[in-house]
């Protein structure tokens, strides 16, 4: 994967992060250090933008969001076995999901795949390892490289089938293939619960026949053990060579009836003491396979199904390697993070009272009108179109004919095209609870209501302009729920006025709500972005606001901070103006959105 080596805020994590959980339907947090999903939320660690493997941290929230997405939590999994064969029957389902409906997804799942294989997060199975790790880790790398489709899984699978074949009789073999296919074909995770079920129901009848297996194999021995009926013995210790002679004929006799010749033995009689020595055999001890590595004994692989029945959380972790991904990215966010990096917090309808929308359109007509014919006659007068002479063309210009006689051939009159604005503006308004001040020159009226006005006033006016896309945004509360939305990119400003007068309340969560504003700029087609912060004094982050400012001019952004009664502004934003009403916009605002509404680079 190649290193990434853009750091703007289209780039950043709290942007691409967002934009994937919209895509996906589901909610993503930027934490700290950790990576965790509850069910609901996405927590992921807020790694740096110039971590080379972006593409695991994707595919790490792919996945998440497959759980989140299709899988039931409310599903009983009982501790043990059964969760474990639940957790990675049910990765497998909606993985495959995840594809189906994102097939885009196939990629960076196989990707982050690789990347664990490749670091050493997957493990092969090994012989001394507890019985339920390698029931679960099989049936993981199994469903993996055959459901899922992950080509680097089949090493993995290619080792663990014959420490299975070791540690567990045949019968839990040949029946283990038989669930994991209906896994591939289930639809929800009930089904899944239901067939981790099986899978449990089935080592217990495994379990019952070997331990009657072995019952009679132990009857059996026994019976051959037992003493058999022999002549007595002369008092000279010598044997009768008469009755010996007889004892042979006699055997010989049997033999032949039997349907065998002298000296065949009687390993296939069901009750004989051949039968008998050959499973007591298989029991005590274990056959050599290829690979050189002996087998469990019977009574072993006995004891491989009863450990792994009675499995506990100590003692499998299906979800290991994916567990070490996740402590990965942890650490990289320790030591590499990005401290500043916010989650980009939903924004929130503000209620809509037309009748005060109305009133405040009305009271602010007049400054909106002067700004709007200000801002147009700029926007206009970049637009007009300036003569350039070429040797060619369809027009003479008369005014420069003369230079034929210094041998200028330049005298056809070309149009210069000229760009039109095609610029998105996000407003952003500071309604924390500070704006309750009165204002320096009228007691009456908040800092507010100064706030109110200007926002209705500039999104009115650019909203007048062509190809100009405004949105008004307000900021409060707390960082859990920061913004609350006058206007959005795309709508009618006019139709949205009732939405302006929000009460305020609670901090300056700045740099949350520039995060919001960046990442609804970075959804617009507008080719130029601009954001225009108005605020009367310090957010609750000074260094996090600053930081993400900084990040927003450097992706090309054009950030303006509007101070309202306050120079506060200076100290974050790298252009900035103080006003004490709306009037004032027209008289400072004119040359600092000059660069943005026009062709003027």
């Amino acid at each position: 994967m190649a290193k990434q080596n853009r750091n703007t805020i289209y780039t950043a994590l709290p942007i691409v992060a967002t934009a994937y959980g919209d895509k996906f339907g589901v909610k993503v947090r930027i934490g700290q250090d950790v990576a965790y999903t509850d069910g609901k939320t996405i927590v992921i660690p807020n790694v740096p933008h110039d971590y080379p493997y972006m593409d695991v941290v994707w595919g790490y929230m792919a996945h998440e969001a497959a759980h989140v997405r299709f899988t039931d939590f409310s599903a009983p999994r009982r501790a043990g076995l059964h969760a474990e064969l639940t957790n990675a029957f049910e990765d497998c389902r909606i993985e495959r999901a995840m594809m189906d409906l994102y097939p885009g997804t196939a990629t960076t799942l196989n990707e982050v795949a690789n990347y664990m294989a490749r670091v050493g997060h997957y493990s092969h199975l090994r012989d001394d390892e507890h019985p339920a790790q390698i029931l679960v880790g099989y049936c993981l790398y199994w469903l993996q490289a055959r459901a899922v489709g992950q080509p680097v899984m089949a090493s993995y699978l290619a080792t663990a089938q014959p420490v299975l074949e070791r540690t567990f009789p045949q019968g839990v073999i040949t029946r283990l293939s038989t669930i994991l296919r209906k896994v591939v074909d289930a639809e929800s995770t009930s089904d899944i619960c239901y067939l981790a079920d099986q899978v449990i129901s089935m080592i217990e009848e495994e379990k019952e026949k070997e331990e009657e297996q072995q019952q009679q194999d132990q009857q059996n021995q026994d019976q051959n053990q037992q003493p058999q009926n022999v002549p007595n013995e002369q008092s000279s210790g010598e044997g009768d060579d008469s009755d010996e002679a007889d004892g042979q004929q006699d055997s010989t006799q049997e033999d032949s009836q039997q349907g065998k010749g002298p000296g065949q033995s009687n390993e296939g009689d069901d009750s004989g003491e051949g039968q008998g020595q050959r499973s007591m055999a298989g029991a005590d001890q274990g056959a050599e396979n290829d690979s050189g590595i002996a087998s469990r004994t019977a009574k072993e692989k006995l004891d491989a199904l009863t450990q792994a029945l009675s499995a506990g959380a100590g003692d499998v972790d299906g979800d290991r390697a994916r567990n070490s991904l996740k402590q990965e990215l942890s650490q990289v966010a320790r030591e590499e993070g990005i401290p500043s990096y916010q989650t980009i917090r939903k924004g929130t309808d503000a209620s809509d009272d037309k009748a005060k929308g109305l009133e405040l359109m009305n009271r602010v007509r007049p400054a909106t009108s002067k700004i709007r014919n200000q801002l147009f006659g700029l926007v206009q007068a970049s637009l007009r179109c300036a003569k350039q002479s070429t040797r060619s063309g369809k027009r003479l210009d008369i005014n420069r004919l003369h230079r034929v006689v210094a041998g200028d051939t330049r005298v056809f009159a070309k149009p210069q095209e000229k760009r039109k604005p095609n610029t998105a503006v996000h407003i952003l308004g500071d309604k924390s609870g500070s704006m309750t001040r009165p204002t320096r020159s009228d007691s009456s009226r908040s800092l507010a209501d100064v706030t109110d006005e200007a926002c209705i006033a500039l999104a009115l006016a650019l909203d007048a302009i062509a190809h100009v896309n405004p949105a008004v945004t307000f900021f409060s509360n707390s960082s859990e729920s920061p913004v609350v939305c006058a206007v959005k990119h795309g709508q009618s400003v006019q139709a949205n006025t009732g939405r302006f007068p929000v009460k305020p309340s609670g901090g300056t969560p700045m740099a949350e709500a520039i995060w919001y504003a960046a990442y609804e700029l970075s959804k617009t087609r507008e080719d130029r972005k601009m954001l225009i912060v108005l605020t009367d004094g310090e957010p609750n982050s000074s260094q996090a606001t600053k930081e993400v400012i900084d990040l927003c001019e450097r992706s090309g952004i054009d950030v303006i901070g509007i101070g309202i009664q306050t120079n506060a502004p200076a100290t974050l934003f790298s252009r900035s103006i103080c006003i004490d009403a709306v009037e004032d916009l027209q008289k400072t605002l004119f040359k600092l959105m000059e660069k943005s509404l026009t062709a003027v680079d």
